[in-house]
């Protein structure tokens, strides 16, 4: 396993003190965000008309507070602070591991999920109904996992300001990286699984490293002065997004700059990210207190928008088309966010998933519910 050691050790540098416990604020605040209730609702309302449930019904699941939800395929990953749990394609368990998370989160591709407790050290994998502990001795701040299958893990590491360790689609460690400039906070592998790129943090602003899994060399590296880095996206070509409080900036696999997109004045409210596609719902509120959804290319150009009248309780997304799922209704766009087909709902789901057939699967704290939307 090759094992990187970025610059020298500065964890207990005199000046260091100086600015640990406002970076660490700002580690704190970045995990609040990507990690908030938008795809989780504990203490969501339940549907008003929710049917009587019982336990043999498909898409039933556990009730456990903080609840996140991730596609694997076709397959529905659930975490909460009880543990995971696996459904299958048709709704049924297949596999719950029962294990304490304060801060449970799952991040998954087709075929694999990876459940973990943000802030703790509780790790795992499941691939094939089988659940691998790859549990750290140091608390976790995210987890990536790419097309190809491959875990990169970020988090705390002693003595230094954090690491970031990949795995492979075996579950196998083939790499660690251990950074002693910046803070990391996320991390991924390319498409085609030979590049690392690492998003860190410091007083001065983020970085994102570049590194070859084959080689302990840094390769590249982009700067962002004064900007909060919140998340790093690769990109089915290769090419890497990374999302800011204020900007989504897009690059090339080797760090050069394709384009900036600017939020404005606008809040960032919410984001989907897929292989082929970034979608961005940013609140309007000092012109009226709509939400304006834009989505963009892997190159980060502008391929379309809509104005909603309230911010989306969750987005998903499936190649290049986008559900939006609202208080009142479930709508499906393409990649220009022209709206193809929708459907009512009832008010109360949480969050909801765009399945590879087109279905739209609606999910409230205990069970799910297949949706089929028509053409507009």
């Amino acid at each position: 396993m090759n094992r990187a050691r970025h610059e020298e050790n500065t964890a207990k540098h005199p000046r260091a003190g100086a600015v640990l416990g406002t970076v660490l604020l700002i580690v704190a605040a970045v995990c609040a965000f990507l990690y908030r209730d938008r795809l989780s609702g504990s203490d969501a309302k339940q549907p008003a008309t929710a049917p009587a449930v019982s336990a043999g019904d498909a898409y039933t699941y556990e009730t456990g507070s903080q609840q996140m939800f991730a596609l694997m395929g076709s397959e529905l990953a659930i975490a909460s602070t009880t543990g995971l749990q696996v459904l299958d394609e048709n709704g049924k368990s297949i596999l719950r591991e029962v294990f304490s998370m304060s801060r449970p989160a799952v991040a998954a591709c087709d075929g694999c999920a990876v459940f973990y407790d943000v802030g703790g050290t509780s790790i795992r994998a499941v691939r094939a109904g089988k659940s691998t502990s790859l549990d750290r001795a140091s608390p976790v701040t995210s987890v990536s996992v790419s097309d190809g299958g491959f875990i990169a893990v970020s988090g705390e590491e002693d003595g230094y300001k954090g690491s970031v360790k990949v795995y492979n689609s075996k579950f196998e460690a083939v790499y660690e990286w251990f950074s002693g400039s910046g803070y990391p906070l996320d991390a991924a592998v390319s498409p085609d699984g030979g590049s690392l790129a690492v998003l860190t943090v410091g007083s001065a602003g983020s970085e994102v490293h570049l590194f070859a899994l084959n080689s302990e060399k840094e390769t590249a590296s982009v700067k962002l002065d004064g900007e909060l880095g919140l998340r790093l996206h690769y990109s089915k070509n290769g090419d890497f997004c990374v999302l800011t409080q204020k900007n989504l900036y897009f690059y090339s696999g080797s760090g050069k700059t394709l384009s900036t997109f600017s939020f404005g004045s606008n809040t960032l409210e919410d984001y989907e990210f897929s292989p082929e596609l970034t979608v961005v719902s940013l609140g309007q509120y000092v012109s009226g207190g709509s939400t304006v959804l834009t989505s963009l290319g892997q190159d980060g150009k502008k391929l379309g928008s809509v104005t909603l009248s309230e911010a989306p309780v969750t987005l998903s997304s499936q190649g290049r088309r986008l559900l939006v799922l609202s208080n009142e209704a479930v709508t499906v766009y393409d990649s220009a966010l022209r709206a193809q087909k929708s459907a009512a709902t009832s008010s109360g789901y949480i969050s909801a998933a765009l399945l590879p057939d087109g279905d739209a699967l609606l999910l409230s704290t205990h069970y799910g519910e297949k949706c089929t939307p028509e053409s507009n």
